[in-house]
């Protein structure tokens, strides 16, 4: 844990690390391990448990136990875990909270380089760092997201690419990726949590698409560094993840894009084109059925 590690931890801001845990108890202990390292004194550890099912929880508080968990009952959704975990972090005086993804490595100066920035300026409500591939140093997977407008979409930057000067400037973004983003408190006072409505996927975009509108920055740090093994949780092509793009994608197009249901359509028949382009056809059933069920579930919640 990052406790007394300097003399400066009362002058440095409290930060709180979110990792919500589901079925992998390796991941979070591999992550954890790898936050030990932070050369940043004044952090905490916070593990939420959701539900896990294969001893995860008693695993990791063995691992860890100095570490605060909070285990929950059942399978309640990212948005609603880290929720509870937030609402714990600003009860305990928390000045920022990183959500970070349990299957994820950090550098151990990615808390410094990020509150660094986050210094700088009251606008700055959210920083996102430059994360990889996880076991390739040069291949990255983000660098902040951005919106494009045809087919409207949020597009991470750098996905896929390999490292260059495109991604060593920091610079304002549109969105942060849900894999980690640093959050100061005053934002979560301002624009509240994470929406609840959201079980799986773009959670992240709602929650940056109202902090931009509360009148914050969000900022790409390229010098705070971490690595990312995608998708360990659901699979990077299981049916599952797909049903949930699907579904969540719904009540992202419907709260902040306009037109809302042309938008949605353009993007979804975008989507279900570029997997057939390229050959992945098995996964547009669950994402077709993903659509259907958000639509059913949001659809009749959206303001005329």
């Amino acid at each position: 844990m990052g406790f007394g590690k300097t003399d400066t931890i009362a002058e440095s801001p409290l930060i709180y690390v979110v990792i919500v845990n589901w079925n992998r108890a390796g991941d979070t202990i591999e992550c954890l391990k790898a936050l030990t390292n932070s050369d940043y004194a004044n952090y905490r550890p916070l593990v939420v448990d959701n539900g896990s099912t294969d001893g995860s929880l008693e695993a990791i508080r063995a691992a860890f136990p100095a570490t605060e968990v909070i285990g929950n009952e059942d399978n309640l959704g990212f948005a609603p875990a880290n929720n509870i975990a937030i609402e714990h972090a600003l009860r305990q005086g928390a000045d920022y909270v990183l959500l970070l993804n349990n299957d994820t490595l950090v550098d151990k100066r990615l808390l410094t380089e990020l509150v660094a920035v986050g210094e700088l300026d009251p606008q700055i409500g959210m920083l996102v760092p430059k994360i990889y591939y996880h076991g390739e140093e040069r291949r990255l997977w983000s660098a902040g997201a951005r919106w494009r407008r045809f087919p409207p979409r949020v597009t991470i930057i750098g996905f896929g690419r390999e490292e260059g000067a495109a991604y060593s400037a920091r610079r304002e973004v549109d969105f942060a990726t849900g894999c980690a983003m640093l959050v100061k408190r005053e934002a979560f006072e301002r624009v509240g949590l994470l929406d609840p409505a959201f079980f799986m996927y773009h959670e992240d975009y709602d929650f940056s698409a109202r902090v931009r509108r509360g009148g914050y920055r969000i900022v790409y740090v390229p010098q705070a560094v971490m690595w990312h093994k995608v998708s360990a949780s659901t699979g990077e092509k299981s049916p599952l993840k797909w049903y949930y793009l699907g579904k969540y994608v719904v009540p992202f197009y419907l709260k902040h894009c306009q037109p809302p249901r042309l938008s949605l359509a353009l993007f979804a028949l975008w989507v279900l084109a570029r997997e057939t382009v390229k050959g992945n056809i098995q996964y547009l059933v669950p994402y077709l059925k993903g659509l259907r069920d958000g639509w059913k579930e949001f659809a009749a919640k959206e303001p005329q």
